[in-house]
């Protein structure tokens, strides 16, 4: 009964990624993350980069960004693939 969920997931993304609003939400994603990364303050409103004035160290909250990330994404995969009993 529960076969066809990661092909219905599947097909979900496929549609999502055809319809093309997938690629601007990455960008925007991708824009503020360069914009922290560089040490500024990303303004969600006005969606623009700040610059700040001090320097910020942001390496590790980069790193934690991404990982956060893979982890999401193998928790994801392995939700759907799980058996019931």
């Amino acid at each position: 009964m529960n076969k066809g969920i990661p092909y219905l997931l599947a097909a979900l993304v496929l549609l999502t990624w055809s319809a093309g609003w997938a690629e601007p939400v990455l960008a925007l994603f991708q824009h503020a993350q360069t914009c922290l990364a560089g040490g500024g303050d990303f303004d969600l409103l006005r969606l623009r980069c700040q610059p700040q004035p001090s320097v910020v160290y942001i390496g590790r909250a980069t790193r934690w960004f991404w990982l956060g990330g893979i982890v999401f994404a193998v928790v994801a995969l392995l939700g759907t693939r799980y058996k019931a009993r």
